[in-house]
């Protein structure tokens, strides 16, 4: 029978912990010590168990937590940044990224804007549902105007973990995480989102804004301006758990939904005219 092991158990009681102690709405869960015994009492059928810790997770971080089977193996190539020219703007095209194309991420985003030179900029964050946010943050690095801090995690006692460029270098907590190019790039920025900008790419608008040549085209993104931490669990699935809101350079915070400057359902064009 599945998850007899202690092995199983303390996996378990790691995903209980984190969201106990670190869950942005861990207050919504009444009793944790009946929580916690509900769960651990499911150890040894893995689709309650999982099922136990996916309602929990939603009750404790909000409708950005859940629940994923760990990432399969990589078929074709990936989906990578790309640059067009167009009316005297760049417009550049972010897709999601995943950790394992983190290099080549950023070296195309990197070798694009190497290609290219404008007096306008626009960055489009449509369809970007988010995965890891760092390649992309590196990848808009020119275009966010110099060293500092450029957003930040917000836990729920209200502690800030900024996100820092220095030198092409995205950080946070002091770790260097994803490696952009040097400089920048002057001219307007126009950021373009709808409603499946999610997650990463939420953080990359945010990243943005308090910028003073910048402004947001589009609709809304999809909600989920918020960070998550991650924890495997017996049986290959992965725990996501939200436990912190991003906030921008000018200590605004925010956690749902991202309203556009200028509400457009053809942003791309409204940017173009507006810029």
């Amino acid at each position: 029978m599945f998850g007899r092991g202690g092995r199983d158990r303390r996996a378990v009681e790691r995903a209980l912990d984190l969201m106990q102690e670190r869950a942005l709405f861990a207050d919504r869960v009444g009793d944790w010590g009946r929580a916690r015994a509900e769960v651990i009492e499911a150890v040894t059928d893995l689709d309650q168990l999982h099922l136990r810790l996916w309602q929990l997770a939603r009750t404790a971080g909000g409708p950005h937590s859940g629940m994923r089977k760990a990432v399969p193996p990589a078929f074709g190539p990936p989906d990578l940044p790309t640059v067009e020219e167009t009316d005297g703007a760049v417009v550049l095209t972010l897709p999601a990224c995943t950790d394992r194309d983190a290099g080549p991420y950023v070296d195309a985003a990197r070798h694009a804007l190497d290609e290219v030179q404008a007096d306008r900029w626009i960055v489009d964050l449509r369809g970007n549902g988010g995965s890891t946010m760092w390649p992309l943050l590196a990848a808009v690095a020119p275009l966010l105007r110099g060293d500092g801090e450029i957003g930040a995690f917000v836990n729920r006692s209200g502690v800030r973990s900024p996100w820092v460029l220095a030198g092409g270098v995205v950080s946070a907590g002091g770790q260097p995480l994803a490696h952009g190019s040097v400089g920048h790039r002057d001219g307007p920025v126009a950021v373009l989102t709808d409603g499946a900008t999610a997650s990463a790419g939420e953080a990359v608008a945010v990243a943005f804004r308090g910028l003073a040549d910048v402004r947001s085209y589009g609709t809304a993104t999809l909600g989920f301006s918020s960070g998550n931490e991650t924890v495997p669990l017996p049986g290959g699935a992965v725990l996501a758990v939200t436990t912190s809101r991003f906030a921008d350079r000018t200590g605004r915070v925010y956690g749902g939904r991202l309203e556009p400057d200028v509400p457009s359902e053809d942003p791309l064009s409204m940017a173009l005219w507006d810029t």
